[in-house]
């Protein structure tokens, strides 16, 4: 009973055993050789890794099938005797260098087969399991002799044009075109799909090989190559019940899955429910990093359910590749989850730098660059799980171009708001915390985003401007000024001498051109004309100040100073005054024509109230 326990875990289909083999400098039993040659009815099969199954005519493929399964079956009764001559616990090395090349020859059987509708993530599990029922199927039905098979010989003689059926049966061999161009037979894929129903058929039939066990159903029972060996017998010593076999599994396989898909999917439940209601960090990356954390704790027990199915409970067939599929799956959602979040996390740390703000265009486009990259690689993660579950990529491409198309009609306002806010990048008129006009409205800029710019205007209210509408306006950038400009006419009085006038411009312009505050070179003092009622003076000059508030504090200490020059002079500024001369009658006697009532010859009281009468202007 314990040698054939330890039987069953030469067939579990697994890479840990090759791995194993690898690590123990073997991959084949050959004494020095370096390849291993099975000789039978004239065909040779090197038995090196990189030597295909020969499949170029009928009787290739059939005899490369039969040879290589006969191979697998010769290292596993190798193996049996040897484990059978030794009472260690583990396995040996020469044990796991047999199984190693026993799972090899399977793989090389199942190239034979067609398994081009199987999802890649299953194939292998599904080829060998498929490779052993064929070949337990083979064992009871009666075969045709190798030369009724057509060979290289016949095919070029235009035999087998569709392919060939092995005689009296539905198991037929598929032709298809190989890499170069030559002729290749596999065994269809509809063949595959039925050998099931074939080997419930002749199960009962005897076998040509009396000497050789039921290796699929000992494939099938037994328990996963990482259960050390003595524990085989206690699986083997079951109930008889509990070995039955229900849909390509034991029953107590059947019970042991269904444990631990519960135990599992309760540790998933609790652990997303304590990350659900954990308190999350403000900050940004930390908060990225925080839900990071249950995606990798998600894949590492979908890799230690996928472990216990295949290796210690040892499902085989449909059942282990739907386990499959469902693990890539998850596997790779969990993982796109992570590439979003870690790419979100080098953003937010970026945008933390002390030299980008937060509301800054560069930080929407840093965030918009990794995120798109984050996407990037979770949608090309994504694509590579499609690949491996079997799901074409080709269509799902095409219709992501369609959608694509579609999808950029329906969000045309959104796209042109985008490219409005890369122009802002591009050309960078205004950042956040400038003071702008744009149109006619004044503010400070707050936010810039890649779909609006947020400016707060002059009454405390938040206007917010399209990108697109915004990237066309001429903006005016106060806060870019490296100086600001003061401008002023200055009235005096009527009464100001000539001699006071050039003194009030040339100690005016002599103060400006001493203040360090003030651009020297651009100081400009001249009386520019008489006006309705004063002597104007212009006062033209560049500050250095960016900021307008300090400006305006600069330019109220110079004006300062020019009144005090003004009065120092003797000096007035000038009101907007009016005089109004009463009277229109003509004196007849005075030769030049003055009106009789002008002011010299009017009362005294009268010229007493003119004087007083000073309308504003």
């Amino acid at each position: 009973m314990l040698g054939l326990g330890v039987f069953l875990a030469l067939f579990v289909p697994l890479a840990l055993s090759t791995v194993a083999a690898a690590q123990n400098g073997a991959a084949y039993p050959a004494d020095g050789d370096a390849a291993l040659t099975v000789e039978g009815d004239g065909l040779s099969i090197l038995a090196s890794p990189l030597a295909p199954a020969p499949t170029t005519s009928p009787r290739q493929t059939f005899q490369s099938f039969r040879a290589l399964t006969q191979q697998a079956s010769d290292f596993l009764m190798e193996a049996i005797e040897t484990s059978a001559q030794n009472d260690a616990i583990l396995d040996t090395p020469e044990l796991r260098t047999l199984k190693a090349a026993a799972v090899e020859s399977l793989d090389k059987a199942a190239s034979t087969l067609d398994l081009s509708g199987i999802a890649p993530a299953s194939r292998r599990t599904v080829g060998i399991s498929s490779a052993l029922l064929l070949d337990e199927i083979m064992d009871r039905i009666p075969l045709p002799e190798i030369d009724e098979i057509p060979d290289e010989a016949d095919i070029d003689a235009g035999a087998a044009p569709n392919g060939w059926t092995l005689p009296g049966t539905e198991i037929r061999m598929a032709r298809i075109e190989g890499p170069d161009g030559e002729p290749r037979f596999v065994f269809s894929a509809e063949t595959i799909s039925h050998l099931a129903q074939f080997y419930s058929q002749v199960r009962a039939l005897p076998r040509h090989s009396d000497d050789r066990i039921d290796f699929y159903q000992s494939f099938v029972v037994g328990p996963g190559l990482s259960m050390p060996i003595e524990l085989y017998r206690y699986v083997l010593e079951l109930p008889p019940w509990m070995l039955r076999v229900y849909l390509e599994q034991a029953v107590w396989q059947w019970l042991a899955f269904a444990a631990l898909t519960l135990v599992v999917g309760v540790v998933a439940f609790f652990l997303l429910r304590a990350e659900v209601g954990r308190q999350r960090s403000a900050n940004a990356a930390i908060r990225s990093l925080q839900l990071m954390l249950p995606a990798f704790l998600i894949i590492a027990l979908l890799a230690l359910y996928h472990w216990l199915n295949a290796d210690v409970i040892h499902l085989t067939g449909s059942i282990l590749a739907d386990v499959e599929l469902a693990v890539v799956v998850l596997q790779a959602l969990a993982s796109a989850v992570i590439a979003v979040l870690a790419f979100n996390a080098v953003a937010a740390l970026i945008v933390a730098l002390p030299r980008i703000g937060k509301e800054t265009l560069d930080a929407s486009l840093i965030r918009l660059v990794l995120r798109v990259l984050g996407i990037g690689v979770a949608g090309y993660i994504l694509f590579q799980a499609a690949a491996r579950v079997g799901i074409p990529l080709y269509g799902i491409i095409a219709s992501l171009g369609v959608g694509g198309l579609a999808l950029a009609l329906a969000v045309r306002p959104t796209l042109e708001n985008f490219i409005g806010g890369i122009i802002l990048y591009a050309d960078r008129p205004v950042k956040v915390g400038d003071f702008c006009k744009f149109g006619d409205m004044l503010g400070t800029v707050e936010a810039i985003g890649l779909r609006s710019t947020k400016v707060r205007g002059l009454d405390r209210t938040l206007v917010t401007v399209q990108n697109a509408e915004f990237a066309q306006m001429s903006i005016t950038n106060f806060t870019r000024r490296d100086s600001n400009l003061m401008n002023a006419q200055i009235g005096l009085r009527y009464g100001t001498s000539a001699e006071q006038l050039s003194r009030i411009i040339e100690k005016t312009a002599e103060m400006l051109r001493c203040d360090e505050r003030v651009k020297a070179d651009t100081v400009r003092v001249c009386f520019r004309g008489f006006g309705d009622w004063s002597l104007n003076m212009e006062i033209w000059a560049y500050v250095h100040c960016a900021d307008w508030g300090r400006f305006l504090k600069i330019q109220e200490e110079l004006f300062m100073k020019v009144m005090q020059i003004v009065a120092s002079e003797g000096a007035a500024f000038a009101l907007p005054s009016q005089i109004t001369y009463l009277g229109s009658d003509r004196s007849p006697d005075r030769p030049d024509g003055a009106s009789a009532h002008d002011a010299g010859d009017l009362p005294e009281q009268a010229r007493a109230l003119l004087s007083k009468m000073t309308p504003a202007g």
